[in-house]
């Protein structure tokens, strides 16, 4: 499968493919246009973000950071957080479900 060709963005809200979701991992394709949000969340185990296409900017507790692409990005369980598209965007969230 070829991520970024099934991956249909739009300006409703982020576009979200799940890749792989089995009782260990669970694994999701995002995609923003830029400047579009990813809203306040979190996540109830670790995961990493990984860019794929684009430039994100990820905010936690007031501060930012900009995730380039090929760049990786731990984010911590229980904390919230959001994903801002610097320019159209596509990345990945690897998820463990076992905390």
């Amino acid at each position: 499968m070829n991520i970024l060709d099934n991956l249909q963005l739009n300006d409703e809200k982020p576009a979200v493919l799940t890749i792989r979701n089995t009782d260990q991992v669970l694994i999701l394709a995002i995609g923003l246009k830029k400047a579009q949000v990813l809203q306040r969340h979190v996540t109830p185990t670790q995961a990493t973000l990984i860019v794929l296409k684009g430039v994100v900017s990820f905010e936690m507790e007031g501060e930012f950071t900009r995730v380039e692409l090929a760049e990786t990005f731990e984010i911590p369980a229980n904390v919230p957080h959001e994903v801002t598209a610097i320019e159209e965007s596509v990345f990945l969230v690897v998820k463990d479900k076992i905390a």
